[in-house]
């Protein structure tokens, strides 16, 4: 009985290898007709009878005129070039987003903060206050009158404007290095402040004061940043100075549920946020930008191959559906001028304590 079966196998292996080769084969109905194309004819041009009537038809697909022989070989398409680099590629470009405007560098904070601390200290600015781990640093009161030979002042003098005065009016910017959306980037922002000279005036305004002069500073940095790319940033600040790499604390609410706080706007929250769980390895199941929320699943890399098509076939993807309906939310709400970070297991229940802190905790360690 055994041989008989051992024969039956065979046949209907041979069978299916050869019912294969009809329908998937060279010869095969669902064949590559990708190289078809090579052994295609030119046919001569049609030609309409001369007792009738025709307007000039141009070719709808040109044919170029050298045209090569095919080679009945399988066609292969060739690797794409690499992408080339210019000579004139610069780390640093302004940016402008509606009134909002910024230095984008691709250098970390750290490694920019004392560069452009450095420049103040070029163009002869002095320096108020200033707070590494802020990031943040704020000029003395300068006067375009007074001050007329300070480098700085020269350079922003054409940049105030036709209507606006310089006579009795002192100025001052505040400067902030931050961390940018994409790794390993930094945004520098300028604030602009003026007044008049002996007024008490000492709260820094929402907006710049004048903005040409916001985006001539911004101008002036890019250039200097752009030209200094040979300057020792390790030399002129020690790793206590550097300003810090990211602006958040991970906290407590008044519940007692861990809270992770970003200093930053929605936009660059998210995508820090996703960011810091992709480098945790945490597999992100869904995301709904509109409501705040990435669905995750702690439990699971996301390096974690998915189930093949056998095992959906066989049920192995059942254990995935089944754990949707209880992955994990991770919501940032925006409150003020920062975005709190917490994780619930519904938008109504607050995840276990222990796991949130847990959670959060990983996701700190790896925000840029």
């Amino acid at each position: 009985m055994k041989p008989v079966l051992n024969a039956l196998t065979l046949v209907v292996m041979s069978v299916g290898l050869s019912g294969c080769g009809y329908l998937f084969g060279e010869d095969g109905y669902f064949r590559d007709r990708g190289s078809d194309y090579q052994a295609a004819v030119v046919e001569p041009r049609m030609t309409v009878p001369a007792e009738l009537n025709s307007k000039p038809i141009g070719d709808l697909l040109p044919v170029p005129g050298e045209i090569r022989t095919a080679d009945a070989s399988k066609y292969r398409v060739p690797r794409p070039q690499g992408l080339s680099v210019g000579g004139d590629f610069s780390e640093f470009s302004q940016q402008q987003n509606g009134s909002e405007r910024w230095l984008l560098a691709q250098r970390t904070p750290a490694s920019l903060w004392p560069q452009v601390r450095q420049f103040l200290s070029d163009y002869q600015v002095p320096v108020a206050r200033e707070s590494a781990t802020l990031g943040e640093m704020e000029t003395g009161w300068l006067a375009f009158d007074s001050d007329a030979d300070n480098p700085l002042m020269r350079r922003l003098l054409t940049a105030v404007g036709s209507n606006r005065r310089t006579d009795g009016q002192e100025q001052r910017f505040r400067v902030r290095v931050e961390p940018g959306v994409q790794s390993g980037s930094s945004e520098v922002k300028v604030l602009h402040m003026q007044r008049a000279q002996g007024s008490d005036r000492a709260e820094w305004p929402t907006v710049s004061d004048n903005s040409n002069l916001e985006r001539a500073v911004l101008a002036e940095l890019e250039t200097y940043l752009s030209q200094a790319d040979g300057l020792d940033s390790a030399a002129l600040s020690t790793v206590d100075e550097a300003p810090a790499a990211r602006r958040s604390s991970l906290e407590q609410d008044g519940a007692g549920n861990p809270v992770l706080t970003l200093q930053t706007d929605f936009n660059r929250a998210w995508a820090a946020v996703g960011q810091a769980l992709a480098r945790a390895d945490i597999l992100v199941d869904d995301l709904n930008r509109s409501a705040g929320v990435y669905y995750v699943n702690p439990q699971q890399s996301a390096s974690d191959s998915k189930p093949g098509f056998f095992g959906r076939l066989f049920g192995r993807g059942k254990q995935a559906d089944n754990a949707q309906a209880q992955r994990t939310q991770i919501r940032l709400t925006p409150i003020g001028n920062r975005i709190q970070v917490t994780v619930e297991d519904s938008i109504d229940t607050s995840s276990d304590s222990s796991q949130a802190r847990e959670l959060l905790r990983r996701i700190h360690d790896n925000l840029n």
